[in-house]
């Protein structure tokens, strides 16, 4: 019996380490590039505050971006102790903006993960003006 015991302990024990106080709001702040390329597509990167763990934090972050339609990947630079962690989020931005994926990731746990910095960038054909 003790393996079920052990197993609860380690569960809990996770569950715990991810929670915490509530960081004070933070405005985030929003940049754009575009880049000449031959693949449509546009990438955001989100600095996020917050992440503790990558078993209960980090994949709670990606899990959630995944969930937004629209977005077809996201992954996670995550390194222990850093206080900035960076989602790294390909996305349609026919379907989905900036602003909604900052939402949705600052909506975690009533705002455990404030977004400081998004950065997109859109890469794709050159627009030529006349």
């Amino acid at each position: 019996m003790r393996i079920p015991s052990l197993l609860t302990l380690i569960v809990a024990c996770a569950f715990s380490s991810c929670g915490g106080t509530k960081p004070p709001a933070v405005e985030t702040v929003y940049q754009e590039f575009r880049v000449e390329g031959t693949v449509d597509k546009t990438v955001a990167e989100m600095s996020v505050q917050g992440m503790m763990c990558e078993v209960g934090c980090v994949a709670k972050v990606r899990k959630e971006l995944l969930e937004v339609p629209g977005v077809a990947s996201a992954t996670i630079d995550f390194e222990k102790d850093r206080d900035l962690n960076v989602a790294i989020v390909e996305y349609d931005a026919d379907v989905v903006d900036a602003e909604a994926l900052v939402a949705k990731v600052t909506a975690i746990g009533d705002g455990m993960y404030p977004v400081h910095r998004m950065a997109v960038t859109h890469h794709g054909a050159a627009e030529l003006h006349p």
